[in-house]
């Protein structure tokens, strides 16, 4: 299921006091960081070797890569935190950062505060919706 169905149905969740938002930002802030972790991890461990096998089905090349890693070296923080709202770099940015060895602790706190951000947006926004949607 993904992730901004969870938080739109927690929104309203928790507008309607079903849920309290106390243990919601928190668990949910950590689950998206973790996932970027993870990703991370797997980019800095595997590199350019999945993408250059798997990827040339969709066009992926070296030189695509190479441009990726000097994007991410050079507005790396920024494409984390903000990469956060754009479905497809979502998914592929921990990994990417990693691939292009940007420091992990750089990673780790820019990716904290794009979850952060995502989170409230997602959570506010759904609970701001709720309230004007009839229950019955």
């Amino acid at each position: 299921m993904p992730a901004e169905s969870i938080l739109v149905a927690a929104g309203f969740l928790v507008r309607y006091g079903a849920l309290s938002i106390w243990p919601l930002i928190p668990v949910t802030v950590i689950a998206a960081t973790l996932g970027n972790y993870g990703a991370y991890g797997l980019g800095s461990r595997f590199g350019h070797l999945v993408p250059l096998h798997w990827g040339r089905w969709i066009g992926i090349t070296a030189s695509r890569l190479e441009k990726t890693d000097r994007f991410f070296k050079r507005h790396g923080p920024v494409a984390v935190m903000l990469g956060r709202f754009l479905v497809p770099l979502r998914q592929l940015q921990g990994y990417v950062a990693g691939n292009a060895k940007m420091g992990f602790w750089r990673f780790a706190w820019w990716s904290f505060l794009g979850a952060v951000a995502w989170v409230l947006v997602w959570g506010a926004g759904s609970w701001w919706v709720a309230g004007y949607v009839p229950l019955a």
